[in-house]
């Protein structure tokens, strides 16, 4: 438009007379062509833009509407999410309903047909590790029990029983000068000479295999109650146990971040060793709503106590049990030990000790000390929140 309006003045200047009308006319002619071909320009523009307005404008209410139905589908989505959930919520509480009314009707089963049990008479019992002399007592039919083992401290009139030392080094004239009937104990009694001896002699011997997941100590009280000739009443107490157990279970599981555990094994004469997966330890921190840290870096079973293996456990809390500790001094003496100081655990002084037996005896206490064990975790998780 600009360019036009120049070169029409110059045309304009260079002109006269009719010629000059003319050119006038044809100018103006050519402006009012100009003027009309512009407004039709402009019109045309116009409704390009109110089309492309009115475009755009259907665009955003496609996108506004696409938007509330992707928004009302995602909430429809989190909607049976949580529907979902809440149904699986209520059959699980409802299953586990079911299963601990099971539990209670078969103890009380067992119960009642246990009434008209009893041990035979004459029956002369040596437990030979702490946590089948614990299930004696528990079963009430402590009074057949004529010996014991070093590890056997609890409940404590088993310190009236005469010590046969170590089950893993008994002596079998010293065994036999008791005239057991029965012995019970587990694969790590021996020597497996003596074992054979007290066989020889007419005693029944009874070993259970080393037993290391949570339903240890029912398949040992039923083993025992077996042996003993009262299975029913060692049932109802199995059953019990059970019970127990999924209640304190079902409440360690409520942890929002598991702390990372590492069981510390001291004793003495220099032994020093960390737990991995597979041992008690491993099941009662799991049970207890913590992480074995040991078995989460991949260790196994029992391995030396190391500052390079402490490194990469890096555990948050130490377990120990309290013999041990006394055997290094405390936890002074615990922190001592190279490399003990370096974790997490070390550096905050996180350390949790509880009596051999009851930890890691795995007997009718046991779902006690996951409680006790869960509480201790709670403690600690509360004072790092704190920190």
């Amino acid at each position: 438009m600009i360019s036009l309006l120049l070169g029409a003045a110059l045309l304009t200047a260079g002109c006269g007379g009719d010629e000059e009308q003319a050119v006038r006319a044809q100018a103006q002619q050519q402006a009012a062509e100009q003027a009309a071909e512009d407004e039709g320009a402009a019109a045309a523009s116009q409704s390009v833009s109110q089309a492309e307005d009115k475009a755009e404008a259907q665009e955003d209410d496609e996108a506004s509407a696409s938007t509330a139905e992707d928004a009302a589908a995602e909430q429809s989505e989190e909607e049976g999410r949580s529907a979902d959930t809440t149904e699986q919520t209520a059959v699980q509480e409802g299953q586990e309903g079911a299963q601990a009314q099971a539990t209670e009707a078969r103890q009380s089963e067992a119960m009642e047909e246990a009434a008209g049990e009893a041990v035979a008479e004459g029956t002369r019992l040596i437990t030979l590790f702490g946590d089948l002399t614990e299930i004696v007592y528990a079963l009430g039919v402590e009074e057949y029990l004529v010996a014991r083992d070093t590890s056997s401290v609890y409940p404590a009139a088993t310190e009236e029983l005469p010590n046969l030392g170590f089950a893993g080094a008994l002596n079998a004239e010293a065994i036999l000068a008791l005239d057991p009937t029965l012995v019970i104990g587990t694969d790590m009694a021996g020597p497996p000479g003596v074992l054979e001896q007290l066989r020889e002699a007419g005693v029944e011997v009874v070993m259970l295999d080393e037993l290391n997941e949570l339903d240890a100590a029912q398949i040992k009280i039923r083993v025992v109650g077996e042996a003993l000739g009262i299975p029913e009443t060692a049932e109802a107490l199995a059953l019990d146990v059970e019970r127990r157990l999924a209640a304190v279970t079902a409440e360690a599981a409520e942890f929002e971040r598991p702390l990372r555990v590492l069981h510390v094994y001291v004793r003495r004469g220099g032994v020093q060793l960390v737990s991995g997966a597979g041992n008690k330890a491993e099941a009662i921190i799991k049970a207890a709503g913590g992480i074995d840290a040991a078995a989460e870096v991949g260790i196994e079973g029992w391995q030396p106590l190391t500052p390079e293996a402490l490194v990469a456990i890096d555990p948050e809390v130490y377990l120990v049990m309290d013999l041990g500790l006394a055997v290094v001094g405390g936890i002074e003496g615990l922190l001592e030990i190279p490399g003990m100081a370096e974790t997490q655990a070390g550096r905050a002084r996180r350390v949790i000790s509880m009596p051999d037996l009851y930890l890691l005896g795995f007997g009718p206490r046991l779902p006690e000390a996951i409680a006790d064990l869960t509480t201790y975790l709670r403690a600690v998780e509360a004072e790092i929140r704190s920190e």
